[in-house]
């Protein structure tokens, strides 16, 4: 057997494994799925929270979000909004300062230093009982708080949980695709909830126990992903990281394909990097599922993705360079398309696998739009999923690669 054909059968093996994983643990584990249940009683027994919603150049979102957080079902005198302008250069400031006699709402003001500099100077003046760290283009369901809270209610030991971000009103192709991969997200993430092996807790809907937060010094830069970071040091630190598929937060997404692919280079750059730094967690039996699991699996995702990337262009060249041999042969009379026959149908078991790895992608989203009660249309948008991302994350992750390499870090925006 060639070289090629082993890498390719490795690595869709390898991800037909994963996908197996994933559906055999949510499947045993699935009766836990309810086991945070809002709880009844005094809402004096509530704990209070406050969210620190960092704003950079956000002018044009900052109402719309603190409308949503304002909406929640959550007592209003058990929440609190802190508005942090990182540097702006628009008119954020101005914009924020249109809250500065609203009881629910305090703005702060600093030189631009990035999103997790925005986070920490506002942490220290933090006196409720949990702190969620929010986007500023992201609203929120209502009955979000409701869902979450009781996670802290009924187990101390919980340190952060990470909540659902989803794409509201995809529109373009690029958020229709993404609106897929979102509602995936948030069976896989659950699933690693489950195993104790949370891959991240996203900054757009993210809440914490505040002692913990600090006593592991808050946000880092990491690498430009410091919500991943922040996961990735709690959990080597023994600290408790859940994640609630309930509790829903919406964002827009990267309107353009050419905006998604910078975003992904970001990501890949981050996660790349912060992996890396947490090396000493790799196949640690020390850290759990997150590192007996979790680590290797997500970089497993990168090898597979350029194996069979590599393989796969490997044939196509075989291929057009064969014809072009026949071509030149032959010449324009001589060559033909052959008619299609199912007797030419091929049967190698590396088709078997590709189909059926197709169905598991399929199954993930399904069982992720199920358990985040996503009710909307939209299935059809799997079509735009598979064929965006099929011809776009190689070349996002190959490059990621490189930039990691390189030390070559992505703009921002």
């Amino acid at each position: 057997m060639p070289i090629s054909d082993i890498i390719l059968y490795c690595a869709v093996f390898a991800s037909v494994y994963v996908q197996v994983f994933f559906l055999m643990s949510f499947f045993e584990k699935k009766n836990l799925l309810g086991a945070y249940k809002p709880l009844k009683g005094d809402e004096k027994d509530l704990p209070t929270i406050t969210f620190l919603v960092p704003c950079w150049n956000e002018q044009g979102t900052i109402d719309n979000t603190v409308q949503s957080l304002k909406n929640l079902s959550y007592p209003k005198d058990k929440f609190y909004i802190y508005l942090i302008d990182d540097g702006s250069k628009d008119n954020t400031w101005a914009v924020m300062k249109g809250y500065e006699n609203d009881p629910m709402v305090k703005i702060f003001k600093k030189e631009n230093g990035g999103k997790h500099t925005a986070l920490n100077f506002a942490l220290p003046h933090v006196t409720t009982d949990l702190v969620a760290s929010f986007d500023a283009d992201t609203t929120i369901n209502q009955d979000a708080l409701y869902k979450i809270v009781p996670y802290f209610m009924q187990d101390k030991n919980l340190s952060a949980v990470g909540g659902s971000v989803l794409i509201k009103s995809p529109k373009t192709i690029a958020q229709r695709a993404q609106s897929i991969e979102y509602q995936m997200f948030s069976f896989t993430k659950k699933v690693l909830g489950l195993l104790g092996g949370v891959l991240v807790v996203p900054g757009a809907f993210s809440v914490f126990s505040p002692k913990p937060l600090l006593e592991v010094g808050g946000w880092h830069l990491g690498h430009g992903l410091e919500d991943l970071e922040l996961t990735y040091r709690m959990q080597v630190k023994g600290y408790k990281v859940e994640h609630c598929h309930s509790a829903i937060a919406f964002t827009t997404g990267p309107k353009t394909v050419k905006k998604l692919f910078k975003q992904r280079l970001r990501w890949g750059y981050g996660f790349l990097n912060n992996t890396f730094d947490y090396r000493f967690a790799f196949l640690n039996k020390r850290f759990g599922n997150f590192g007996i699991f979790t680590l290797p699996m997500s970089l497993m995702s990168y090898i597979i993705i350029m194996s069979v990337f590599a393989v796969s262009w490997y044939h196509i060249i075989l291929f057009l360079y064969d014809k072009f041999l026949v071509l030149s042969l032959v010449g324009f009379e001589g060559f033909h398309v052959s008619a299609f026959s199912w007797f030419y149908t091929n049967t190698k078991a590396i088709v078997f696998l590709t189909f059926i790895t197709l169905a598991f992608f399929i199954t993930n989203i399904i069982l992720g739009r199920m358990i985040s009660n996503v009710k909307r249309k939209g299935i059809v948008n799997i079509i735009y999923f598979f064929v965006l991302y099929s011809l776009i994350v190689p070349f996002w992750v190959i490059k990621s690669v490189w930039n990691a390499i390189n030390q070559a870090r992505p703009a921002w925006r």
